[in-house]
Protein backbone atom coordinates (compact mmCIF):
# COMPACT_ATOMS: atom_id res chain seq x y z
CA UNK A 1 0.00 0.00 0.00
CA UNK A 2 1.61 3.57 -1.15
CA UNK A 3 0.80 6.69 1.08
CA UNK A 4 1.53 9.82 0.34
CA UNK A 5 2.10 12.48 3.02
CA UNK A 6 2.22 15.90 2.23
CA UNK A 7 1.43 19.54 4.05
CA UNK A 8 2.25 23.70 4.19
CA UNK A 9 1.05 24.29 0.60
CA UNK A 10 -0.69 27.45 1.69
CA UNK A 11 -2.19 27.97 -1.19
CA UNK A 12 -3.44 31.55 -2.35
CA UNK A 13 -0.78 33.14 0.26
CA UNK A 14 0.72 36.42 -0.46
CA UNK A 15 4.12 36.12 -1.99
CA UNK A 16 5.31 39.29 -0.97
CA UNK A 17 8.95 38.84 -1.45
CA UNK A 18 8.59 38.97 -5.46
CA UNK A 19 7.42 41.45 -7.73
CA UNK A 20 3.53 41.01 -8.21
CA UNK A 21 3.55 39.71 -11.84
CA UNK A 22 6.76 36.58 -10.34
CA UNK A 23 4.04 36.34 -7.25
CA UNK A 24 1.28 35.62 -9.18
CA UNK A 25 3.60 33.41 -11.35
CA UNK A 26 4.43 31.01 -7.81
CA UNK A 27 0.45 31.04 -6.86
CA UNK A 28 -0.38 29.30 -10.30
CA UNK A 29 2.65 27.20 -10.17
CA UNK A 30 2.06 26.08 -6.58
CA UNK A 31 -1.49 25.14 -6.73
CA UNK A 32 -0.69 23.06 -10.24
CA UNK A 33 2.25 21.19 -8.08
CA UNK A 34 -1.12 19.83 -6.17
CA UNK A 35 -2.49 19.23 -9.04
CA UNK A 36 0.47 17.13 -10.42
CA UNK A 37 0.91 15.12 -6.90
CA UNK A 38 -2.90 14.15 -7.47
CA UNK A 39 -1.81 13.17 -10.65
CA UNK A 40 1.29 11.08 -9.18
CA UNK A 41 -1.39 9.27 -6.76
CA UNK A 42 -3.20 8.09 -9.26
CA UNK A 43 -0.55 6.83 -11.80
CA UNK A 44 1.55 5.02 -9.17
CA UNK A 45 -1.35 3.35 -7.17
CA UNK A 46 -0.94 5.50 -4.19
CA UNK A 47 -4.16 4.58 -1.95
CA UNK A 48 -3.72 7.45 0.37
CA UNK A 49 -2.79 11.48 0.18
CA UNK A 50 -2.44 12.41 3.91
CA UNK A 51 -2.53 15.91 4.13
CA UNK A 52 -0.82 16.89 7.13
CA UNK A 53 -2.29 20.63 7.80
CA UNK A 54 -1.89 24.08 5.94
CA UNK A 55 -3.34 23.47 2.73
CA UNK A 56 -4.32 26.56 2.66
CA UNK A 57 -2.47 30.26 4.06
CA UNK A 58 -6.24 32.01 5.36
CA UNK A 59 -9.76 31.29 5.23
CA UNK A 60 -9.79 34.07 2.23
CA UNK A 61 -9.33 31.72 -0.61
CA UNK A 62 -10.48 32.54 -4.37
CA UNK A 63 -13.02 30.66 -6.08
CA UNK A 64 -10.47 29.63 -8.54
CA UNK A 65 -8.18 28.16 -6.44
CA UNK A 66 -11.06 26.34 -4.34
CA UNK A 67 -12.65 24.84 -7.80
CA UNK A 68 -9.29 23.82 -8.80
CA UNK A 69 -8.37 22.26 -4.93
CA UNK A 70 -11.84 20.28 -5.01
CA UNK A 71 -11.80 19.36 -9.04
CA UNK A 72 -8.03 17.70 -8.73
CA UNK A 73 -9.55 15.68 -5.84
CA UNK A 74 -12.71 14.87 -7.43
CA UNK A 75 -10.85 13.47 -10.48
CA UNK A 76 -8.32 11.36 -8.23
CA UNK A 77 -10.24 8.16 -8.24
CA UNK A 78 -9.73 5.49 -6.23
CA UNK A 79 -7.32 7.71 -3.71
CA UNK A 80 -8.34 8.97 -0.47
CA UNK A 81 -7.03 12.58 0.45
CA UNK A 82 -7.24 12.47 4.59
CA UNK A 83 -7.28 15.99 5.71
CA UNK A 84 -5.82 17.11 9.25
CA UNK A 85 -6.68 21.30 9.91
CA UNK A 86 -2.98 23.58 10.30
CA UNK A 87 -2.97 26.60 12.73
CA UNK A 88 -3.50 28.55 9.07
CA UNK A 89 -6.19 27.32 7.38
CA UNK A 90 -9.40 25.41 9.97
CA UNK A 91 -11.94 28.37 8.77
CA UNK A 92 -11.59 26.85 5.06
CA UNK A 93 -13.46 23.48 6.12
CA UNK A 94 -15.93 24.75 8.27
CA UNK A 95 -16.92 27.35 5.72
CA UNK A 96 -16.81 24.82 2.49
CA UNK A 97 -17.84 21.36 3.71
CA UNK A 98 -20.75 20.65 1.64
CA UNK A 99 -18.36 21.42 -1.45
CA UNK A 100 -15.55 18.78 -0.78
CA UNK A 101 -15.71 14.73 -2.52
CA UNK A 102 -16.72 12.14 -0.65
CA UNK A 103 -12.77 10.86 -1.15
CA UNK A 104 -11.88 14.23 1.28
CA UNK A 105 -12.11 12.53 4.86
CA UNK A 106 -11.15 15.20 7.80
CA UNK A 107 -9.45 14.26 11.07
CA UNK A 108 -11.70 16.00 13.74
CA UNK A 109 -10.96 17.64 17.11
CA UNK A 110 -10.98 14.19 18.34
CA UNK A 111 -8.73 11.26 17.28
CA UNK A 112 -10.32 10.12 14.45
CA UNK A 113 -9.06 6.26 12.16
CA UNK A 114 -9.37 5.24 8.61
CA UNK A 115 -8.61 1.40 8.19
CA UNK A 116 -6.80 0.16 5.39
CA UNK A 117 -6.89 -3.80 6.10
CA UNK A 118 -3.95 -3.60 8.77
CA UNK A 119 -2.88 -0.20 8.43
CA UNK A 120 -4.59 2.67 10.64
CA UNK A 121 -3.98 6.09 9.92
CA UNK A 122 -5.06 8.31 12.94
CA UNK A 123 -4.59 12.43 13.47
CA UNK A 124 -6.39 14.47 15.37
CA UNK A 125 -6.84 18.49 14.96
CA UNK A 126 -5.29 20.52 17.98
CA UNK A 127 -8.08 23.23 19.79
CA UNK A 128 -7.83 24.95 23.14
CA UNK A 129 -9.83 22.13 24.55
CA UNK A 130 -8.35 19.34 23.97
CA UNK A 131 -4.52 19.41 23.97
CA UNK A 132 -4.13 17.97 27.57
CA UNK A 133 -5.75 15.11 26.65
CA UNK A 134 -4.48 14.73 22.80
CA UNK A 135 -1.67 11.81 23.87
CA UNK A 136 -3.99 9.97 26.83
CA UNK A 137 -6.54 9.48 24.26
CA UNK A 138 -4.62 8.06 22.09
CA UNK A 139 -5.23 4.13 21.92
CA UNK A 140 -3.82 2.27 19.14
CA UNK A 141 -3.83 -1.85 18.48
CA UNK A 142 -0.35 -3.37 18.35
CA UNK A 143 -1.44 -5.40 15.74
CA UNK A 144 -1.78 -2.92 13.04
CA UNK A 145 0.23 -1.02 11.20
CA UNK A 146 -0.45 2.72 13.00
CA UNK A 147 0.28 5.77 10.90
CA UNK A 148 -0.08 8.80 13.24
CA UNK A 149 -1.14 12.65 11.66
CA UNK A 150 -0.61 15.83 13.48
CA UNK A 151 0.34 19.70 12.88
CA UNK A 152 3.03 21.21 15.37
CA UNK A 153 6.12 21.99 16.09
CA UNK A 154 8.12 19.33 18.19
CA UNK A 155 10.10 20.31 21.11
CA UNK A 156 13.97 22.00 19.80
CA UNK A 157 12.41 24.32 17.45
CA UNK A 158 11.64 28.08 18.03
CA UNK A 159 8.16 28.70 19.89
CA UNK A 160 5.32 30.08 17.95
CA UNK A 161 2.41 31.19 19.43
CA UNK A 162 0.39 30.12 16.21
CA UNK A 163 1.29 26.40 16.59
CA UNK A 164 0.89 24.05 18.83
CA UNK A 165 3.59 21.80 20.43
CA UNK A 166 4.12 17.91 19.57
CA UNK A 167 5.67 16.04 22.23
CA UNK A 168 7.90 13.25 20.83
CA UNK A 169 8.84 11.27 24.39
CA UNK A 170 4.75 11.97 24.70
CA UNK A 171 4.27 9.30 21.63
CA UNK A 172 6.97 6.80 22.98
CA UNK A 173 5.68 3.42 23.19
CA UNK A 174 2.06 4.14 22.03
CA UNK A 175 2.70 1.44 18.47
CA UNK A 176 3.54 4.15 16.45
CA UNK A 177 4.98 3.02 12.79
CA UNK A 178 5.34 6.23 11.31
CA UNK A 179 4.50 9.77 12.77
CA UNK A 180 3.13 12.42 9.64
CA UNK A 181 3.76 16.00 10.50
CA UNK A 182 2.83 19.36 9.14
CA UNK A 183 4.25 22.83 10.17
CA UNK A 184 7.79 22.99 9.37
CA UNK A 185 8.84 23.96 6.05
CA UNK A 186 11.77 22.00 5.36
CA UNK A 187 12.08 17.79 5.12
CA UNK A 188 13.56 15.91 8.89
CA UNK A 189 12.81 12.46 10.43
CA UNK A 190 13.92 11.05 13.64
CA UNK A 191 13.02 8.27 15.47
CA UNK A 192 10.19 7.86 18.46
CA UNK A 193 10.90 4.85 19.82
CA UNK A 194 12.20 1.54 19.01
CA UNK A 195 9.35 0.89 16.79
CA UNK A 196 8.18 4.11 15.00
CA UNK A 197 9.60 7.38 12.93
CA UNK A 198 8.59 10.51 12.41
CA UNK A 199 8.95 13.11 9.61
CA UNK A 200 8.03 16.68 8.55
CA UNK A 201 7.64 16.27 4.65
CA UNK A 202 8.26 19.71 4.28
CA UNK A 203 6.12 22.21 1.96
CA UNK A 204 6.07 20.46 -1.45
CA UNK A 205 6.78 24.06 -3.64
CA UNK A 206 9.06 27.11 -2.00
CA UNK A 207 7.11 30.80 -1.57
CA UNK A 208 10.44 32.43 -0.20
CA UNK A 209 14.02 32.60 0.26
CA UNK A 210 13.17 30.88 3.78
CA UNK A 211 11.91 27.92 1.78
CA UNK A 212 15.29 27.24 0.28
CA UNK A 213 16.45 23.96 -1.38
CA UNK A 214 14.54 20.94 -2.84
CA UNK A 215 11.06 20.52 -1.87
CA UNK A 216 8.28 17.36 -2.04
CA UNK A 217 6.58 14.92 -0.49
CA UNK A 218 7.31 12.05 1.48
CA UNK A 219 6.31 8.31 -0.18
CA UNK A 220 5.27 6.01 2.48
CA UNK A 221 5.41 2.07 1.16
CA UNK A 222 3.67 -0.24 3.50
CA UNK A 223 4.26 -4.28 2.90
CA UNK A 224 2.99 -6.61 5.58
CA UNK A 225 4.29 -4.93 9.14
CA UNK A 226 7.24 -3.15 7.25
CA UNK A 227 6.54 1.03 6.72
CA UNK A 228 9.44 2.11 4.21
CA UNK A 229 9.85 6.17 3.45
CA UNK A 230 11.66 7.91 1.37
CA UNK A 231 11.87 11.75 -0.17
CA UNK A 232 10.64 12.31 -3.64
CA UNK A 233 11.49 15.88 -5.18
CA UNK A 234 8.76 17.33 -6.22
CA UNK A 235 8.93 21.16 -6.50
CA UNK A 236 8.20 23.51 -9.41
CA UNK A 237 11.01 25.84 -8.77
CA UNK A 238 14.24 26.01 -5.96
CA UNK A 239 15.21 28.97 -4.15
CA UNK A 240 18.44 29.38 -3.70
CA UNK A 241 20.14 31.16 -1.48
CA UNK A 242 24.88 31.65 -1.39
CA UNK A 243 27.13 33.60 0.16
CA UNK A 244 30.13 35.08 -2.01
CA UNK A 245 33.31 37.18 0.16
CA UNK A 246 34.82 39.90 -1.86
CA UNK A 247 37.85 39.86 0.93
CA UNK A 248 40.74 38.94 -2.04
CA UNK A 249 38.72 40.24 -5.19
CA UNK A 250 40.44 43.33 -7.49
CA UNK A 251 38.05 43.56 -9.87
CA UNK A 252 33.87 44.22 -9.00
CA UNK A 253 33.47 43.09 -12.88
CA UNK A 254 35.71 39.88 -12.80
CA UNK A 255 33.95 39.18 -8.81
CA UNK A 256 30.55 39.66 -10.86
CA UNK A 257 30.94 37.21 -13.66
CA UNK A 258 32.24 34.50 -11.58
CA UNK A 259 29.08 34.74 -9.35
CA UNK A 260 26.58 34.49 -12.26
CA UNK A 261 28.79 31.43 -13.87
CA UNK A 262 28.90 29.78 -10.06
CA UNK A 263 25.27 30.38 -9.50
CA UNK A 264 24.61 29.40 -13.67
CA UNK A 265 26.28 26.03 -12.43
CA UNK A 266 24.40 25.33 -9.42
CA UNK A 267 21.00 25.78 -10.45
CA UNK A 268 18.99 25.77 -13.45
CA UNK A 269 17.76 28.86 -15.10
CA UNK A 270 14.01 28.46 -13.42
CA UNK A 271 15.20 29.07 -10.21
CA UNK A 272 15.01 31.92 -7.59
CA UNK A 273 18.01 33.14 -6.57
CA UNK A 274 19.31 35.25 -3.46
CA UNK A 275 23.68 36.72 -4.04
CA UNK A 276 24.94 37.80 -0.58
CA UNK A 277 28.00 39.81 -0.84
CA UNK A 278 30.05 39.90 2.42
CA UNK A 279 33.61 40.48 3.28
CA UNK A 280 35.74 44.06 3.40
CA UNK A 281 36.64 45.74 0.77
CA UNK A 282 38.96 49.33 0.04
CA UNK A 283 36.48 52.39 -0.45
CA UNK A 284 37.97 51.91 -4.24
CA UNK A 285 35.72 48.65 -4.69
CA UNK A 286 32.92 49.32 -5.67
CA UNK A 287 30.26 47.28 -5.14
CA UNK A 288 26.97 47.49 -7.80
CA UNK A 289 24.64 45.38 -5.94
CA UNK A 290 21.90 46.97 -8.96
CA UNK A 291 24.34 45.73 -11.70
CA UNK A 292 25.01 42.03 -10.51
CA UNK A 293 21.05 41.74 -9.77
CA UNK A 294 20.16 42.56 -13.48
CA UNK A 295 22.70 40.44 -14.88
CA UNK A 296 21.54 37.62 -12.51
CA UNK A 297 17.82 38.52 -13.65
CA UNK A 298 18.71 37.81 -16.91
CA UNK A 299 19.87 34.46 -16.16
CA UNK A 300 17.34 33.12 -13.71
CA UNK A 301 13.09 32.98 -13.19
CA UNK A 302 13.86 35.82 -10.37
CA UNK A 303 17.15 37.08 -8.79
CA UNK A 304 17.69 39.36 -6.09
CA UNK A 305 21.50 40.43 -4.30
CA UNK A 306 22.54 41.48 -0.93
CA UNK A 307 25.08 43.74 0.02
CA UNK A 308 27.05 42.90 3.38
CA UNK A 309 29.94 44.04 2.52
CA UNK A 310 32.12 46.63 4.86
CA UNK A 311 34.89 48.94 3.71
CA UNK A 312 38.37 48.67 4.96
CA UNK A 313 38.87 52.66 6.13
CA UNK A 314 40.75 53.81 9.23
CA UNK A 315 41.47 57.56 10.05
CA UNK A 316 45.34 57.17 9.79
CA UNK A 317 44.81 55.92 5.83
CA UNK A 318 43.12 59.74 5.32
CA UNK A 319 45.59 61.41 8.15
CA UNK A 320 47.63 63.56 5.48
CA UNK A 321 44.62 63.53 2.79
CA UNK A 322 43.55 67.37 2.77
CA UNK A 323 41.15 66.87 0.22
CA UNK A 324 37.43 66.80 0.65
CA UNK A 325 37.43 63.43 0.70
CA UNK A 326 39.85 63.04 3.44
CA UNK A 327 38.09 65.62 5.73
CA UNK A 328 35.19 63.53 4.94
CA UNK A 329 36.52 60.47 5.79
CA UNK A 330 38.16 61.27 8.92
CA UNK A 331 34.98 62.91 10.04
CA UNK A 332 32.29 59.96 9.68
CA UNK A 333 35.17 57.74 11.52
CA UNK A 334 35.55 59.77 14.37
CA UNK A 335 31.71 60.19 14.60
CA UNK A 336 29.40 58.20 17.20
CA UNK A 337 27.88 56.61 14.64
CA UNK A 338 27.77 52.83 14.84
CA UNK A 339 30.31 51.17 12.56
CA UNK A 340 27.38 49.75 10.05
CA UNK A 341 26.55 53.78 10.09
CA UNK A 342 29.69 54.81 9.61
CA UNK A 343 30.59 52.44 6.33
CA UNK A 344 26.86 53.04 5.27
CA UNK A 345 27.92 56.67 5.29
CA UNK A 346 31.11 56.74 3.82
CA UNK A 347 30.34 54.18 0.79
CA UNK A 348 27.41 56.38 0.10
CA UNK A 349 29.89 59.75 0.16
CA UNK A 350 32.66 58.58 -1.56
CA UNK A 351 30.38 57.64 -4.43
CA UNK A 352 29.04 61.10 -3.94
CA UNK A 353 32.28 62.65 -4.46
CA UNK A 354 33.05 60.79 -7.27
CA UNK A 355 29.84 61.34 -9.23
CA UNK A 356 28.55 58.18 -8.94
CA UNK A 357 24.98 59.19 -7.06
Amino acid sequence: MKIIHTADMHLDSVIDTLPSDKSKIRRDEILHTFERLCEYAKENSVKVVIIAGDAFDSRRVSKKTTGRFIEAITNTEGVDFLYLSGNHDAAFLEERKEMLPQNFKIFENEWTTFKYDNVAISGITFDKFNAPFVYDNLKLDAGDVNIVCMHGQILGYKSEETAETVSIPMLKNKNIDYLALGHIHSYSEGKIDERGTYAYCGCPDGRGFDETGVKGFVLLNVEGRKVDKKFVPFCSRIFAEKEFNVENESSFYTFRNKVIEELKGEYPPESLVKAVITGSHSAEFLVDREDLSARLNENFFFAKVYDKTVIKLSADDYALDKSVRGEFVRTVLNSDLSDEDKNAVILTGLNALKGEL
